[in-house]
């Protein structure tokens, strides 16, 4: 990417499931942080889903070709396919998400008058949204609901980018102390129902529960 995001990343790894169409994504500082991102991911598929990783598919870009990643992917039985040097089309699921993910997180960060710096928080929540969009490929039903079998709930949706208020629990704040401070919605946490949320006074992002107001953006300062 142009500019580091706020967690000092400098590359997305996408992962796109063809059979479901869920994907997920990686922030990385370095390239060589690929290898254990795709690893972990499988296990985590075949475990948790008990379901057998049939083929990997990649441009044959270093990070993913690695002696350590072939010895993987034959431990696992897991064919590995790499696709014709500058044909992208050959690729063009993945190749397709990305434009997708650029496109619309592109769009994003200009409505929400946030910088380059949080491209990589606008990239997760166009991810973690498509996910819970229907899809005419899979018969209008979400990847989310091909790959969990229920369907997602949308309630908890806020417009990326809007004014919040961050809760400061009452054990950390004093009597006259301000229940709580501005903040800009950025996205969700995968693995709880917190958001993440950019505290503008402290300058960094938090995960909280949130107040939000859809209508109202502001930049941080």
């Amino acid at each position: 990417m142009e500019e580091n995001s706020l967690g000092g990343s400098k590359y997305l790894l996408l992962i796109v499931d063809e059979a479901s169409g869920c994907m997920k994504g990686f922030c990385l500082r370095a390239k060589s942080e690929s290898e254990d991102c795709i690893k972990t991911y499988i296990m985590k598929v075949q475990t948790q889903f008990g379901k057998k990783v049939k083929f990997v598919r990649h441009d044959g870009a270093r990070e993913f070709v690695t002696n350590s990643l072939k010895a993987f992917y034959e431990d696992e039985g897991i064919e590995q396919q790499t696709t014709v040097p500058y044909a992208h089309q050959t690729n063009g699921t993945a190749e397709r998400a990305i434009r997708t993910i650029v496109t619309i997180g592109r769009s994003m960060l200009h409505h929400a008058k946030l910088d380059k710096r949080f491209w990589a928080e606008a990239a997760m929540t166009v991810i973690y949204v498509k996910n819970r969009l229907p899809s005419p490929k899979i018969e209008h039903k979400t990847p989310f609901e091909i790959v969990y079998k229920y369907k997602p709930s949308v309630k908890h949706m806020r417009v990326f980018g809007c004014r919040t208020y961050i809760l400061t629990p009452k054990e950390k704040r004093l009597k006259w102390d301000p229940k709580a401070r501005a903040g800009i919605f950025l996205g969700y946490e995968e693995v709880s129902k917190a958001y993440r949320l950019y505290d503008i006074e402290a300058g960094q992002v938090v995960i909280n529960g949130v107040q939000a107001d859809g209508e109202a953006q502001e930049s941080p300062k």
